[in-house]
């Protein structure tokens, strides 16, 4: 092959440029910190986090005569919010607020997976049926349909979608349509409220 110089340029692999008479030792420490800074930047890309709520409905309190009563709480036209302490849930400072049911974004990313599953809880002593609203809404607002889940009873709702990200965007799931319960004269029939719910980003 041709000779090469040790007086010539030399090409730097780290930093894609031509070097002119830089000391080997700042190159050799120049690498580790790159190599660093690839990692972090792996790891950051490979990260995920989900949210789970098993059950969204009312709590149950205990009335003075000890017997339990359903708290009122609505729970339409609200962010949706998840349990802390599961398994199923994840969060980090900089990622889903599972109190909030807030995403915020920790690096700008073109294409955020984005999952969101749910069905409802079918009552077993009537034959009614109902439907939840679900939208996942990019800093506060619906950007396209395609981010809007209709959950059918006796079917598991299913939503995939792909959202372009600056660091600092939110995400947040938004309940629209949702009751926990029906009534026909008198009697009232309990249910029809989201369970199974899990959102996961990407």
């Amino acid at each position: 092959g041709f000779p090469i110089s040790s007086h010539g340029p030399q090409l730097d692999p780290f930093q894609n440029i031509l070097v002119r008479g830089e000391p080997a030792s700042r190159r050799e420490n120049m690498e580790p910190k790159l190599l660093i800074l690839i990692i972090l930047q792996f790891g950051i890309s490979t990260q995920h986090w989900c949210g789970y709520q098993p059950e969204w409905q009312s709590r149950q309190v205990e009335s003075y005569d000890y017997n339990y009563e359903r708290e009122e709480i609505i729970l339409h036209d609200k962010t949706l919010t998840y349990m802390v302490n599961d398994r199923l849930s994840s969060n980090s400072s900089t990622g889903l607020n599972l109190q909030t049911g807030i995403f915020t974004a920790p690096i700008k990313k073109d294409g955020y997976l984005v999952t969101l599953t749910a069905q409802l809880v079918s009552p077993r002593q009537t034959e009614m049926f109902s439907y939840a609203q679900l939208f996942i809404l990019k800093n506060g607002n619906l950007e396209s349909l395609q981010n809007y889940l209709l959950v059918e009873m006796g079917k598991v709702g299913d939503l995939r979608v792909e959202v372009n990200m600056d660091k600092g965007d939110t995400l947040q799931v938004f309940v629209g349509h949702h009751v926990e319960s029906k009534r026909i004269g008198s009697d009232r029939y309990d249910g029809f409220n989201l369970e199974s719910v899990r959102f996961c980003i990407f």
